[in-house]
């Protein structure tokens, strides 16, 4: 116990995850890191402490919805999630910065220095200062502790009678162990795996990277081991909730073997007999009748799918991580309220979080039917007859935010004919750069009307990071992928009808590509902004679907740093080359190709605005002498007629408040414009753009090697002494670019395998 108890300040038990720490314990003046085994694991209150710190250093960064897209013991530690959040279809990219790689010959491909810092499990271990550098928050010396924590579990049982309290200890360290394993090997690919069955490497251990699929078959008995020693549910909601259950534990085989099953590490994807899928739908499968039998059974009703996302007792959640109900020091807070609101209701300059064009129509009509022009769409009134989610998850103009009496407009006005200073907007931004990449929506779903204006930074409100409707979506995915178009549909319908969503659409599907299509389109819906979507975009490969795209091979544009998407796709290294049992993808067959999608890589994200009188100065005060935001039309009799659009209105009151929104907008002339067409706006204004030439030109590029990172390349400097480690395929060994041409990429460890 000795290296738990130097390294950790047990004083800081974190009583939002672990309510069953008590005030006294965390008042004690005792000198805790001078205590013994005996000390420790002679009280529960302690024993849980020690457990609560690491369930503390682990999640303590999982801050708000968006960080379930980035890796348990994340580095980065901004609002919007991270580098991971940003590597998907749902927010516009970033044209500065390089985690959105755009082409550029001057930027060195170095193996892993698209990362912020070392990557997850690989600080040099050979140093005795890294090697067992708690504080780095890397993979190993966080697994080492808790496998020293489940060792002193095992020596301690004679301490306190009672068995049930040491497995449930234990169960959860377990399960929290199989968890990080899981987000490395899917950032990271295959790594060693130590338990406590196996002896702790030493300074000079070499233990190899294990295969994919060996690590995936760890996991999943990690996780059975801890479902075997943990309750369905707690006896205690109030003080035991939060706590990892046996229902979390199979729902999380659920997630593992759906990811092992797909074409990321799986080169037999399009085999509907594969072995991995079939192992994904027995533990799906599983995963449901556990939850089913312990009373999580799902959502009936929009409106309970809305209010799920703020109450505690809900038949929705699987894993709930907790945010502290306290202002005091060490507490953690979700910080989602941060990251959406507009500054119209902050009062501050912060524009909310806008939605691209591409998310607004994923989101099908009414009946189900997509959100196209022979369903009946109305790109002007986009907002019409939508899926009930829809209403959940965008504001637009006329929506009154939750949580304040503040109605919000969203549209452009000229402000001057100074280029630098033309256009603002009516989110709260300001300046010129305030009407520059913008949208007619916003996203507030998630957004707690408990969350008073300026109390943002400190919202208690918890995070739902898994849910009865992930294991429906992943039943549905696996039935996909095997061609059993019943039974997907029959998942499918679940999804839609418990929140009173249509239906239609779903009556012609049979072809396994449509299914898959329909399935991974209903997960970007019902998962939306839940940090979920860039996971999927990497195990399906919805970059580029497996062809390979390299923009230094398109012949790129010295000046403005443009290139030719279409000659990129295809180009350069890729997973499926024909090599180790894979098949060869191209362009023209490929992942994308097979399920009817577009590439992302190579486009840019639009969006379509609502322009007010573009022709014309309106010379407003962003703000007048009291801090509320000014805008053109604010006195407008019409605009104040619009009666305020809330979340929780049933159909017939929305409707006729858009009546009355469609009324004033007509009564102004308002336009539905696209700033990358419209002449008098330009391309600086439109999402994924910006002022100079190159980032107007800006396009996404993804390159293949980068869906599985590589060992860190400060892993191979003089010095480190780890070459022997395979290096991940796709990524050069050495410290530096490759000599030849950018597809001679030649790390030798492959993850993506055939049955």
């Amino acid at each position: 116990m000795k290296n738990i108890l130097s390294k950790v300040l047990i004083g800081t038990c974190l009583l939002a995850a672990m309510p069953s720490c008590s005030d006294q314990f965390l008042e004690d003046k005792r000198d805790y890191n001078n205590m013994t085994t005996i000390d420790v694991f002679s009280d529960k209150n302690q024993a849980n402490a020690v457990f609560a710190v690491l369930y503390k250093q682990i999640l303590e960064n999982y801050k708000s919805p968006l960080h379930g897209a980035d890796v348990l013991m994340r580095q980065g530690k901004g609002n919007n999630g991270g580098n991971l959040f940003n590597l998907s279809d749902e927010l516009p990219g970033q044209v500065t910065g390089d985690e959105r790689y755009d082409g550029r010959n001057a930027k060195t491909t170095k193996a892993g220095n698209h990362l912020t810092n070392p990557t997850y499990w690989n600080d040099p271990r050979n140093q005795a200062n890294n090697f067992n550098n708690f504080n780095r928050k890397t993979l190993f010396p966080t697994v080492y502790r808790i496998n020293d924590f489940i060792k002193q579990i095992e020596v301690s049982r004679d301490l306190i009678a009672d068995e049930t309290f040491w497995n449930r200890l234990k169960g959860q360290a377990i399960f929290i162990r199989a968890w990080l394993y899981f987000d490395a090997i899917r950032l990271c690919g295959g790594v060693p795996y130590y338990n406590t069955e196996t002896d702790e490497p030493q300074m000079g251990d070499r233990s190899e990277r294990m295969s994919i699929q060996d690590c995936v078959d760890k996991i999943c008995a990690d996780f059975e081991t801890a479902a075997s020693l943990l309750p369905a549910r707690w006896e205690n909601d109030q003080t035991d909730f939060g706590r990892f259950t046996s229902v979390a534990a199979w729902a999380m085989i659920s997630r593992v073997r759906l990811y092992a099953a797909s074409p990321i590490f799986n080169a037999s994807w399009d085999n509907p007999s594969s072995t991995r899928w079939q192992a994904a739908l027995d533990a799906s499968l599983k995963a449901e009748e556990e939850a089913r039998a312990a009373g999580i059974v799902g959502v009936s009703g929009i409106d309970a799918w809305n209010d799920a996302f703020f109450n505690k007792n809900n038949p929705e959640a699987i894993i709930t991580v907790q945010m502290s109900d306290e202002v005091m020091d060490g507490a953690i807070y979700n910080t989602w309220e941060t990251t959406i609101r507009p500054g119209v209701v902050r009062q501050t300059t912060d524009a909310g979080m806008r939605v691209s064009e591409s998310m607004l129509r994923k989101f099908p009509m009414a009946n189900g039917m997509p959100a196209t022009e022979e369903n009946g769409y109305d790109d002007v009134k986009f907002y019409r007859n939508r899926d009930p989610r829809f209403y959940k998850t965008f504001a637009f103009s006329g929506c009154q935010w939750p949580g304040s009496d503040t109605q919000i407009w969203l549209y452009a006005y000229k402000y001057s004919d100074t280029e630098s200073n033309m256009y603002r907007y009516t989110d709260g931004s300001q300046g010129d750069g305030g009407a520059q990449k913008k949208s007619r929506a916003l996203i507030w779903k998630m957004s707690s009307s408990n969350v008073a204006p300026g109390y943002e930074s400190t919202s208690s409100n918890d995070i739902m990071e898994y849910r009865f409707g992930e294991v429906l979506l992943n039943i549905a995915e696996c039935y996909a992928a095997q061609g059993n178009a019943a039974q997907c549909i029959n998942y499918l319908r679940q999804i839609r009808t418990r929140v009173g969503a249509g239906t239609d659409d779903l009556n012609s599907l049979s072809n396994r590509y449509d299914l898959l299509r329909a399935v991974l389109n209903e997960r970007a819906v019902e998962l939306a902004y839940e940090g979920k979507r860039s996971w999927d975009m990497r195990r399906w490969l919805l970059f580029e679907g497996g062809a390979g795209f390299d923009p230094r091979l398109a012949g790129i544009n010295d000046e403005t740093r443009e290139y030719d998407p279409e000659l990129a796709y295809g180009a350069g290294w890729k997973i499926y080359n024909g090599k180790d049992g894979r098949p060869t993808y191209t362009k023209t067959d490929n992942v994308l190709t097979r399920l009817g999608l577009p590439r992302f890589c190579g486009t840019k994200q639009q969006t379509k605005i609502w322009a007010y009188d573009l022709n014309t100065i309106h010379d407003m005060d962003v703000r007048d002498d009291e801090g509320v935001f000014q805008h053109p039309l604010q006195d407008n009799q019409m605009l104040m007629n619009v009666t305020p659009i809330t979340r929780d209105m049933s159909e017939a009151e929305r409707n006729s408040a858009f009546d009355e929104l469609e009324a004033f907008y007509e009564s102004v002339g308002m336009e539905t414009i696209d700033p990358l067409q419209d002449s008098r706006m330009g391309d600086r204004y439109g999402m994924d753009s910006g002022t100079t030439e190159t980032a107007q030109n800006w396009l996404f590029s993804w390159r293949g090697w980068y869906y599985v990172y590589p060992i860190h390349y400060d892993m191979y400097d003089s010095g480190k002494g780890n070459d022997w480690l395979t290096q991940t395929e796709g990524w050069m060994v050495a410290n530096a670019n490759p000599t030849g041409t950018p597809d001679e990429q030649d790390g030798t460890y492959v993850y993506c395998t055939p049955e």
